[in-house]
């Protein structure tokens, strides 16, 4: 088993969790703000959007009168995760929109740009306006619908650049499977939004009566507090992965380091990358049933894990783990932890020698 630390730029788009804690409740939430988190999923039609504090404020409206009136409006279930609780790597909030009609996203998602419109001439306008003052948005999208947005060596998103006038940039996927999630951040006008999120809006619908649809249109992957890439740090509440040992060798020597890292290097917002060499006998056991290992791993540091084929070799499996570098590491170690009870596990099953 070896390792590489390699501090460079992670690439497209952030690192992110697939698992998270789901809201069920609907209507105005405590302190009249009027969302609630992702609801399990009842209609055809999903669109999920990451919206930062400016954006999701507007969104809810004095004593929640703004997503009560695009209810309405809309014929829309409409749903923010809590205040607090932010996508992971991100200060967003998860908006998810359900319908029963694909035009009542549509109409979601002029509303949203309106309102983009109205908060991009204030004061504070962090999150939503792009370098030369346009218009920002995020959507979060399965990676099956990506494909589609994408097309065949990127034709079909190339042209929808140069016939809406935007900037369109989709970040990498985060975990397997035709539901794992990518970013598609659009930049550019209102109307060039409004004309890139109807094509993101037809591709994501195509899909609806897949059998992993309504799983990922009901996940809003938030964790309470989530990572704060000003602080450099996991301002939420980690879960023990164990009784852990400050007395163990390289224990201390890691706690001083991190304190006596400059900001600059905590802080860097490429992230980082560290990669190993897996054995496939253990691959099952680290990422657990379902892929569940690996997403709370996920969740709770704000990295992206990947466990992908190394050409040549059938007896092992790289794994790969991006993100904030102290994430990174907790990361790290959180799988190692999981190493370890995989391998005693295959140790025990192994037949007894004659």
């Amino acid at each position: 088993m070896s390792a590489n630390m390699k501090g460079k730029g992670v690439g497209k788009g952030e690192s992110k969790g697939d698992a998270g804690k789901d809201r069920s409740k609907g209507g105005a939430k405590k302190g009249g703000s009027g969302g609630g988190g992702s609801p399990p999923t009842t209609m055809k039609c999903v669109m999920k959007f990451l919206t930062p504090e400016v954006l999701a404020s507007g969104i809810i409206g004095k004593g929640g009168a703004v997503i009560s009136a695009m209810r309405t409006s809309c014929n829309a279930k409409l749903a923010l995760t809590e205040h607090g609780e932010f996508y992971p790597t991100t200060d967003c909030r998860v908006f998810t929109a359900q319908a029963d009609e694909q035009e009542s996203l549509t109409e979601v998602v002029n509303q949203v740009v309106a309102k983009l419109e109205e908060l991009a001439k204030g004061a504070t306008t962090e999150g939503i306006v792009g370098k030369e003052g346009e218009l920002k948005l995020k959507t979060l999208v399965p990676r099956a619908a990506c494909g589609g947005i994408i097309g065949k060596g990127g034709a079909a998103i190339n042209k929808l650049r140069e016939d809406c006038g935007a900037t369109i940039s989709v970040g990498e996927p985060v975990g397997t499977g035709a539901g794992a999630e990518q970013t598609v951040t659009i930049v550019g006008t209102a109307d060039a939004l409004r004309t890139a999120l109807k094509e993101v809006n037809t591709q994501i619908q195509l899909l609806n009566s897949e059998t992993w649809f309504p799983a990922w249109g009901s996940h809003s992957g938030v964790s309470s507090g989530g990572y704060n890439p000003m602080q450099g740090s996991m301002t939420g509440q980690m879960m023990p992965f164990g009784g852990g040992n400050m007395n163990a060798p390289g224990v201390d020597i890691m706690m001083r380091t991190a304190q006596t890292l400059p900001a600059y290097v905590m802080e860097d917002s490429r992230g980082f990358a560290l990669s190993c060499i897996v054995p496939v006998r253990l691959v099952g056991g680290l990422i657990g049933k379902g892929g569940n290992g690996t997403k709370e791993i996920q969740m709770l540091t704000g990295t992206k894990i990947g466990i992908r084929d190394i050409p040549g070799d059938t007896e092992n499996r790289s794994m790969n783990i991006a993100g904030p570098l102290a994430s990174t590491c907790a990361a790290y170690m959180m799988m190692m932890k999981r190493y370890l009870d995989a391998e005693a596990a295959s140790a025990d099953k192994a037949p007894a020698s004659r």
